[in-house]
Formats: structure tokens, C-alpha cells, sequence
């Protein structure tokens, strides 16, 4: 082996050290990837070596500490080649982003900028100072209403039909008066009057509470009829009222003591020994219990409040029964009766709907619901009252309770107005008899002759 070695020349000798060491470099290149400068300072895989492109992504370097991290592991572990291949990648990355943000500053500085409009807001509004002013004055009035109503409600139940809100003011009848005034016949004769109103003050042995009834008689013997139910309904009534126990349920209690003692009224009248055949009376209560007012109604008499709420206006406490009326005269032909007005010569109606019977012409009762009427009341004339609750609101001014002969050619809005300008002088009486000469006066310029003409005015404070 030594003389072989010998004998080879140094020139080759020096030439295949050269190779040998060109193969093992070529070798070495070959298993190492070769980093050449990407976007991210990562390998490529071009070689097929090295990470994905999603491990790539998320080994991208975010800050310029990131750039010295990844700098400083490379160096240690990569060869000289490799180490300046990453420097230079560094430099160029770093001059590329400086040349990328003065260019956006560039771009920044020539683009117009675009106002966003100022929307001028009320200091006033974010000013905690007034705010809480107002605040404190919205209690005060709070505070200030709260003093007027009264903390324990006298009735408790359903809401009213005429007024839904139950009103808890003190506010009552101060004083009432009434007149009733005789009609007149064909012959101008006066007539009897069979009309008759009770006014009760201190109802119930309560100061504050009221009793107002207006009865209108019709037939022969209407006004014994009226005067008997002017002395028997207001009692047991009172009766009734006596026996409420509970605060809770008094809505219905007096509701079906009014009921009952409608109905007690009239067995009681049919047993009287009145001819009540073709005879009757229509009747209209109102009851006051300080705020709260219970009316209960048959036939066509009538009660209304007037209200004045910056102008007047009227509130019905009542309804007419009329034979004429859709449920009245369902009513009336299911239990074997007709309803038709009188007829001329020309068989054309005069006058208002009557009730008769489907196969008589008797009896022309003019309403649909009454106190006796015997012969009406076999085809669907019945005396069960219509009952109206109204709580009163410091709006609500007098009630004006009266019969037909007021209302059949005065108007409400009409009678409201009248009585309104005698609540400013406080003068019911003064108000009571401007009505009675008023409806006579409607009276003898429509017709030939005068209805019997009652009204009771009461005023509320």
C-alpha cells in the first residue's frame, strides 16, 4: 500500500482530494433544504422538505421581535450559506415594509379627507344638573296629586260602562231640588199627574248619600201606580242596601238588590188592588253613594250628567227602552207580541213603535219595559231594570233626572247648556223651573196637547 502511494503524483493526488471533497459537498447540499428568500422566512417545498403550507402560515412572524427570534435559532443551527440567505431575506423584508407604509402615508396624506357630519346634541339633555331639577319637580307634582285622592276606595268591582276609570275623589251631591208639573188635554183642561219624583236626603243614614226617582204613570190608573211605587221601591231598596257585608263584591250585591227589589216592587204592585190591566208607570233611579252612582232604569224617563271638560258634554246614565229598540223587540215578538206604530188612513205610521198583541190591537204601550201593564207584560213587557255604574270625575258638574215630557222635544246638549249656567249661580230650583217652562213651551208649539212634566237637578261638588 505505501508504494502505491508513492508512486502516485502529488498533481493527481491534490485532484482527487479536490473531487472527494466537491462530492461530499455535493452531498451535503443535496440533504440540506436550500433557503432562499420567500414572503414569510420560512422553507419552501420545493425540495419536497419541510413543513406544509398551513404549518407555514401559522409559523409566520408577526412583529419585529419574531424576526430576530427566528434570526438567532437560524444562525446557530444552519451553515454560513444558509445564515446570510436569512440575513439578507430580513433586510429585504424589513425594506420592503418601510417602503410599503411610507407609501400608505403617502396615499393617506393626498386623499381628501371626509368629515362625518357633527350632530349637534342638546347639553341640555346630558346635563345631569337638570335633569335631576326636572326630575325632582316631576315628584313634586306626583306628590301633589297623590294628597287629592282618597287612599281607601269606596267600591270595588267592575269598571263603570260610562266610565271605565273608578275615580276615588271626594266628590258628592251638595244639594238637589225638583218640580213636577201637570200636562194638559185635547180640551185644555189640566190633566191628572200622574208623574211623581222622590228625592231623599242622608239615604241609608249617610250624609252624603242620595236617592233620586222620577215615576211616569200611563193608563187610567197610572198615577196610583206612580205614587204607590214612590212609597214602596225606595224602601226596599234601602232594605236591600242594608244587608251589603262585604266591600269586595258590592258591585254585584247592589246590582242584584236593585234586580230584586224591581221585581219584589211589582208582585207587590199586582197584588195591591190597582187595575193594572192597561195601567203602568215607567221608573228611573239613581242612587248616590258619595262618588260612585248606581242607575237603575225601565221605560223612557231619562238621567244624564253634564260634564264640563274644558266644553260641555253630556254623559247618559240611562237608555231608553224603546219597543222599537233591536233586543227589546226580539224580545217582545219571541214571547208572541208585535211591534208597530199607528197607522192613518193611508196605512202610514204615526207616532212612536207600540207593543200589541200578535192577534189584538191592544195594548199601544209606547215603551218596552214597565212597573205593571198586566196585558204587556203576557207578550214580552218586562220590569227588570237596566243597571249603569258611573264613577263621578271632578268633570262631572250636576245630573238632571227627569220623564218624557222633558225629554221628547229638548235635546241633552240643549238641557246641559241651560242647567250649566244655573250650576255657576248655584241655583237649582232657579234651574228646574227654566226646564218645566221650556218643555211646555216645546210642548204647545209641537203637539196638541202637554205631557205631565217632572225633572230633579242635583249639583256635585
Amino acid at each position: 500500500m505505501k508504494a502505491k502511494a508513492s508512486q502516485i503524483s502529488p498533481d493527481k493526488l491534490y485532484a482527487s482530494l479536490l473531487k472527494k471533497k466537491s462530492d461530499q459537498e455535493q452531498q451535503a447540499r443535496l440533504k440540506s433544504p436550500i433557503v432562499n428568500p420567500n414572503k414569510y422566512l420560512v422553507p419552501s417545498n420545493r425540495n419536497g422538505v419541510g413543513n406544509s403550507k398551513i404549518e407555514a402560515k401559522k409559523s409566520r412572524p408577526t412583529s419585529g421581535k419574531d424576526f430576530k427570534d427566528v434570526s438567532s435559532v437560524l444562525l446557530k443551527k444552519t451553515h454560513a450559506r444558509q445564515n446570510s440567505k436569512l440575513i439578507e431575506t430580513k433586510e429585504n423584508s424589513q425594506n420592503i415594509s418601510a417602503n410599503a407604509l411610507s407609501i400608505l402615508l403617502k396615499i393617506k396624506q393626498e386623499r381628501p379627507e371626509t368629515k362625518q357630519p357633527v350632530i349637534q346634541q342638546n347639553k341640555d339633555i346630558f346635563n345631569q344638573q337638570s335633569i335631576s331639577k326636572k326630575y325632582q319637580k316631576l315628584m313634586e307634582m306626583t306628590k301633589q296629586q297623590q294628597q287629592n285622592i282618597v287612599k281607601s276606595k269606596l267600591f270595588k268591582g267592575p269598571r263603570s260602562i260610562s266610565n271605565p276609570d273608578i275615580s276615588n275623589l271626594q266628590l258628592y251631591i251638595t244639594k238637589a231640588n225638583g218640580l213636577s208639573s201637570p200636562g194638559m188635554l185635547y180640551n185644555g183642561q189640566t190633566k191628572t199627574n200622574q208623574d211623581i219624583y222622590k228625592l231623599i236626603n242622608k239615604f241609608n243614614n249617610k250624609d252624603n248619600d242620595w236617592y233620586i226617582q222620577v215615576s211616569d204613570g200611563h193608563g187610567t190608573n197610572g198615577h196610583q201606580v206612580a205614587q204607590f211605587l214612590q212609597q214602596v221601591l225606595p224602601s226596599f231598596i234601602e232594605q236591600g242596601i242594608l244587608t251589603i257585608s262585604s266591600c269586595y263584591d258590592r258591585d254585584k250585591q247592589v246590582n242584584t238588590i236593585l234586580k230584586n227589589c224591581f221585581l219584589q216592587t211589582n208582585e207587590e204592585l199586582l197584588e195591591s188592588g190597582i187595575d193594572v190591566t192597561y195601567s203602568g208607570a215607567t221608573t228611573v233611579t239613581v242612587i248616590s253613594f258619595e262618588n260612585i252612582l248606581y242607575c237603575a232604569n225601565i221605560g223612557d224617563s231619562r238621567a244624564i250628567i253634564g260634564r264640563f271638560d274644558n266644553k260641555l258634554s253630556v254623559i247618559e246614565l240611562s237608555k231608553d227602552h224603546k219597543p222599537d229598540c233591536f233586543l227589546e223587540q226580539a224580545r217582545i215578538i219571541q214571547r208572541g207580541g208585535r211591534v208597530q206604530a199607528y197607522s192613518d188612513e193611508d196605512g202610514n205610521p204615526v207616532g212612536p213603535a207600540r207593543v200589541w198583541k200578535s192577534d189584538e190591537d191592544v195594548p199601544g204601550l209606547a215603551m218596552s219595559r214597565s212597573f205593571g201593564d198586566y196585558v204587556a207584560s203576557q207578550v214580552g213587557v218586562i220590569c227588570e231594570p237596566e243597571i249603569i255604574k258611573h264613577a263621578l270625575l271632578p268633570c262631572d258638574k250636576f245630573i238632571i233626572v227627569a220623564s218624557d215630557g222633558i225629554w221628547e222635544f229638548l235635546s241633552n246638549e240643549w238641557v246641559v247648556e241651560t242647567v250649566y249656567e244655573y250650576y255657576k249661580k248655584d241655583d237649582t230650583q232657579g234651574a228646574c223651573q227654566r226646564l218645566v217652562q221650556a218643555a211646555k213651551e216645546a210642548w204647545q208649539r209641537e203637539d196638541e196637547v202637554i205631557d205631565d212634566i217632572t225633572v230633579v237637578i242635583a249639583f256635585i261638588k
